[in-house]
């Protein structure tokens, strides 16, 4: 009820200052949230955020921004991103709006870091059994498909395959199976098998 009352009065101020040749101002503000929705702190930098020509930078660790620019009541708004930040995807991509529909003009960003995969490529596979291993996930290759993709590894993560099971008959090693992914997909690990004296 309290909240109802409140919404009311500032609805009936904004409208009263609107007949007395005045409009209410609001400010732009939001927040971070991750996808249980608990505010978290924004973790790389890079981050602009634009409602028309009116242009913030987020810094690392901030929780909440605001624009400097107020909005009238009965404009409208569009909060954009800019840019994204580094090695990260924020979304949505805009918010738009009526200042004065609401009590206050706010924006919830979900900002996640971007993934990729790391693809092994199998040569000399003759054998049955093969399977390669990157943290718990286990996938095994053929001799049909003698390929593998470790998938949804976060930009900065380490990542380190290795041979898990050896193919029937044969032995198996593995070059750049190891390291930090970057932004986009890796796919120079490869896989070599040859055939057991």
């Amino acid at each position: 009820m309290k909240a109802k009352y409140f919404g009311t009065a500032v609805l009936a101020a904004a409208l009263a200052l609107a007949g007395c040749g005045g409009k209410s101002e609001f400010t732009i503000t939001g927040a971070f949230y991750d996808s249980l929705g608990n505010k978290v702190p924004l973790a790389n930098p890079g981050l602009q955020l634009a409602n028309g020509d009116d242009v913030i930078s987020v810094p690392v660790g901030a929780t909440d921004f605001s624009f400097p620019r107020t909005v009238e009541y009965g404009s409208n708004y569009n909060v954009v991103i800019k840019t994204q930040p580094q090695h990260m995807t924020c979304n949505p991509p805009s918010t738009a709006g009526t200042a004065g529909r609401m009590e206050a003009v706010t924006v919830a960003l979900n900002c996640t870091q971007n993934r990729y995969s790391v693809v092994v490529s199998v040569k000399g596979l003759t054998g049955a059994n093969l399977q390669l291993i990157n943290g718990s996930t286990v996938l095994p290759v053929t001799v049909a498909s003698p390929t593998a993709s470790f998938d949804n590894i976060a930009v900065g993560d380490p990542y380190g395959v290795t041979i898990f099971n050896q193919p029937d008959g044969q032995t198996c090693t593995i070059a750049n199976g190891a390291g930090i992914m970057g932004d986009a997909i890796r796919a120079d690990a490869l896989v070599t098998c040859t055939k057991n004296p």
